[in-house]
């Protein structure tokens, strides 16, 4: 019986609380959400300079939070800050909600879906390191959550591409990358494509 590895479904299931800067985004103005972003990037800044400076307070996240963090997150600057500063420079750089939407949606369900089926079922690398059973998942669910928003064409071509970003091995984590370079793809490619 295959299982899928607790500390990343843990990480997963933590990764969707980025939905709630998604439902932000689509319900609220945008200067909300972006001055909503900007104070949680402080108070996370603030809880890693304290975890960093205090090894007490990074041993009491490190053990309370097992799984949230990486072990090699216990040295450098969890994902938590990344997501949430590639997140703002995404909104303040498109104006297009629907293509700054699909950035959120690709990384919050496609990149999940890359990491649990990877780990879980992967068995054959692709140039890049990453799995291609894990590759296949991202674009599946990329795809499907596309279809919500664009037309086939246009989803089909987005997952694509959300696909080989996810894929690539960024030295910078990729929850940073992932919404900014996804977005402006989608909005280049709006200019070239009917998305509707």
């Amino acid at each position: 019986m295959v299982s899928v590895p607790k500390d990343e479904l843990k990480r997963k299931g933590f990764h969707l609380l980025t939905l709630i800067y998604v439902a932000g985004y689509w319900y609220l103005s945008k200067p909300t959400v972006i001055w909503g972003l900007a104070i949680a990037i402080f108070v996370v800044a603030v809880l890693e300079f304290l975890r960093f400076k205090v090894p007490v307070c990074n041993n009491f996240f490190c053990n309370n939070f097992k799984g949230f963090y990486r072990p090699e997150e216990a040295e450098k600057i969890s994902g938590l800050i990344w997501t949430l500063s590639g997140a703002l420079i995404t909104i303040i750089l498109f104006p297009n909600k629907y293509m700054v939407m699909a950035s959120f949606l690709y990384l919050a369900f496609g990149d999940a879906a890359a990491a649990l089926v990877g780990k879980t079922f992967g068995k054959h690398k692709s140039i890049a390191g990453k799995s291609i059973e894990g590759s296949i998942a991202c674009f599946a669910v990329c795809f499907v959550v596309g279809l919500f928003l664009f037309n086939w064409k246009f989803a089909l071509i987005g997952a694509l591409f959300a696909t080989i970003i996810e894929a690539m091995p960024w030295k910078v984590n990729d929850n940073f990358w992932m919404q900014i370079i996804n977005a402006g793809f989608l909005t280049a490619l709006s200019i070239f494509l009917v998305w509707g």
